[in-house]
């Protein structure tokens, strides 16, 4: 449960590298799109893996005696071989240590402002008796939204997967056929989860830290996939999802409204101006953005030279740069992986982490390409409204793991240093790898090991918002309600509250004012002296 007892002051300063959150979530009508401001961007982070199971992220999740012999291609084969108690205990274990108060250390110390959190319909409306899913992630999701708030990060919420599915993959919950829109029983279900999702995360006490809403991920229409939906059957969903959003949402005195999210379908950035200037579909939405996801991992990227892989991402620019005059563009998901590792679980079965980044390291120009890939992504995404980085952990592949990267140098402590000039308007060679801004002699370091993410020193990150959510005791804390109550006993499962590894004590900092007035103060008496 959650203690009645406000943390203890205590008088530190936590200073960030160049942390500031998207300034606003917000664009007036007619107004600039948000996000167009240098510097004032969206840089973060997704929970990927957390509370929708992807088997290529986690290998030896999947590997004890009881699943190894079938092929588990999703949570819901996990849980339909497992059986609903034995799924419920694994992942409430899991649930509980996957994330943890000092990942957002972490993200605070690296100078990231938003988490992407992906959930799934079932998480938010009662499963159907053939759907094997299992409830109870939200005493979780609630500890997640307390720290984001702690340590200065914006939420945006995502709803993963749609019944009946958008997209066939895993990432959904179901690999398999796209079906959401063969009747109305799936629509009028995802409706459902949306308004019990958008009710329960705007509520009073989380304090407008969830500033979007993503309606949902990557749905697949025919102009993408022969196996996808109509076009005008995806932009009904938009449309009926943005009004039970709006419908939903509880605004926070002095607060705007939630800022709504569609992804791209995977198709042109500029198309999406037509869905926005129809009076039928998106010409009346206020606060809206679009989601794009770049991978340069697939159809034979693994083929391509160190320079085409940045020239690809290059060719971007223009189009990024362009549609963001018209609204925000936000690069919901992109990684450093220019291959698909481990997307056969099985295969990895047996390796380590170490064998895995010393094949990854095995030159100092490998390193030094992902950190490349690493500035040029930053650099052409930030001529849009920000980006995500997906995902946060990954058991092997480093280059798909934020906390890896980060301990591998891939990804510098502060997301606007920059190593190399950057021109927007080039579609090749944008980023001029053969003129360090401050020479050769300055390049990076890079471990030639696996070097643990645990040993990042967030020892001096406090949280920068005393919460009126104190942190949940050693009994955890209960977020459930009526409508999204779990229908086996997860209503009773609990966050330990232990999981931070650094044993931190919830303290909170001064107010900044009187921490101003302090330094104001040193600096007169020291000039004095």
């Amino acid at each position: 449960m959650w203690t009645n007892t406000l943390p203890v002051l205590t008088f530190a300063v936590f200073f960030a590298h160049s942390a500031r959150a998207l300034s606003s979530w917000y664009t007036e009508p007619g107004g600039t799109p948000t996000g167009s401001v240098d510097g004032d961007k969206v840089r973060g982070v997704n929970l990927g893996g957390w509370f929708i199971l992807e088997n290529w992220m986690m290998p030896s999740f999947f590997e004890d005696s009881v699943v190894r012999d079938t092929y588990i291609n999703d949570e819901w084969s996990f849980c339909l071989v497992l059986g609903q108690d034995e799924c419920l205990a694994r992942l409430q274990q899991h649930w509980d240590t996957y994330i943890t108060e000092d990942d957002f250390k972490r993200f605070a110390n690296y100078s990231l402002n938003t988490v992407r959190i992906p959930m799934g319909y079932w998480a938010w409306t009662t499963p159907e008796d053939y759907e094997p899913y299992i409830q109870g992630q939200l005493p979780y999701l609630e500890r997640a939204l307390n720290w984001s708030s702690w340590y200065g990060l914006d939420v945006m919420l995502d709803l993963h997967g749609l019944p009946g599915g958008a997209n066939g993959q895993d990432n959904q919950g179901y690999k398999g056929p796209i079906e959401f829109q063969l009747n109305s029983t799936n629509m009028d279900r995802a409706m459902g989860a949306l308004a019990n999702m958008t009710q329960y995360v705007t509520s009073e006490k989380f304090d407008g830290v969830v500033k979007a809403i993503e309606l949902t991920n990557e749905p697949y229409i025919l102009e993408y996939s022969s196996r996808g939906m109509d076009f005008y059957t995806l932009a009904d969903f938009y449309v009926k999802g943005y009004q039970v959003v709006r419908a939903n949402e509880n605004i926070i005195d002095g607060a705007n409204e939630i800022m709504v999210v569609i992804h791209d379908a995977f198709q042109p950035l500029l198309n999406w101006r037509y869905f926005w200037g129809e009076e039928s579909l998106g010409l009346n939405w206020t606060n809206y953005a679009l989601d794009t996801h770049i991978y340069d991992a697939f159809g034979g990227a693994d083929q391509k030279s160190y320079q085409e892989h940045l020239d690809t991402i290059c060719a971007l620019s223009a189009s990024i740069a362009e549609a963001q005059q018209y609204f925000p563009v936000i690069v919901g998901e992109f990684a450093l992986g220019v291959n698909t590792y481990c997307v056969d679980y099985q295969s990895c079965w047996g390796l380590t982490i170490d064998e895995v980044i010393a094949n990854f390291t095995s030159t100092y120009e490998a390193s030094l390409f992902l950190r490349q890939f690493w500035e040029v992504q930053s650099d052409v995404y930030e001529l849009g409204a920000g980006w995500i980085f997906w995902s946060v952990h990954h058991e092997l592949a480093g280059p798909w793991s934020w906390t890896q990267s980060a301990a591998q140098n891939w990804i510098p402590m502060d997301p606007s240093e920059k190593i190399w000039p950057f021109n927007p308007d080039a579609s090749s060679y944008c980023l001029d790898t053969f003129n360090p801004l401050e020479g050769d002699q300055n390049l990076p370091y890079f471990p030639s090991y696996a070097n643990n993410y645990t040993n990042i020193d967030i020892s001096s990150v406090k949280p920068v918002k005393l919460n009126a959510n104190p942190a949940p005791d050693s009994t955890g804390a209960s977020a459930t309600s009526s409508s999204t109550t779990s229908r086996s006993q997860s209503s009773t499962a609990s966050p330990s509250g232990s999981s931070s590894e650094s044993g931190s004590l919830y303290t909170a900092p001064l107010p900044s004012s009187l921490i101003l007035l302090f330094m104001m103060v040193m600096v007169v008496s020291v000039s004095r002296l």
